[in-house]
């Protein structure tokens, strides 16, 4: 008797431990930091035309760790999809999926946690997220589930040292986007 009980125990805590595994590879902790720097653009239209210049201030919040990840969960099983389902501290709700590789137990692609463009929206938001989580199968037979938290805080604001970028896309001085993500980029994020 004493053996099945302490089987039970040890199975139901293996149990627990799996779904308190359950969430994010990076973890459960990310912090938002301001950046911000001047970068000088020098575009090269033709070879007839003079170079243009042109300056400009970038700022960004970066999210760190990662702006992307996998979630990771129960391993072994037959699930093929993982659905999250964020509430942030606004009551906003974002719902998201992927495919999931049951068998190492982590989906097949990585969420976007941060970026927020016209056709992308972030799961994450400033505060406490509280994330509930399902795996479902073919002909959509649910296997597991559960929750967990992820909290994204305020970081120390960093300054980038100017710098330079000379192009011959023409492109270039028209776009401050795509300048300033190469300028942080190349300043690795104002580290």
């Amino acid at each position: 008797m004493l053996k099945w009980f302490i089987l039970g125990f040890v199975m139901s805590c293996q149990s627990l431990a799996g779904a308190q595994q359950a969430g994010f590879s990076a973890g459960s902790q990310f912090t938002a930091t301001p950046i911000d720097g001047q970068v000088n653009v020098t575009c090269n239209y033709s070879e007839s035309s003079a170079p243009g210049n042109v300056q400009f201030s970038c700022r960004d919040v970066v999210l760190e760790p990662t702006l992307y990840d996998y979630f990771v969960g129960p391993q072994n099983t037959a699930a093929n999809s993982v659905n999250l389902s964020v509430s942030h501290e606004d009551g906003a709700v974002r719902t998201k999926s992927s495919d999931y590789d049951g068998q190492n137990g982590k989906s097949a692609d990585a969420f976007n946690l941060w970026i927020s463009t016209l056709f992308q929206h972030p799961l994450l938001a400033l505060g406490v997220n509280n994330i509930s989580w399902s795996l479902s199968g073919t002909g959509s037979q649910n296997y597991e589930k559960g929750t967990f938290q992820v909290t994204v805080v305020h970081g120390e604001p960093r300054h980038c040292a100017a710098s330079t970028y000379s192009s011959a896309n023409s492109q270039d001085c028209n776009s401050q986007y795509t300048v300033c993500q190469h300028y942080f980029e190349q300043m690795n994020n104002c580290k």
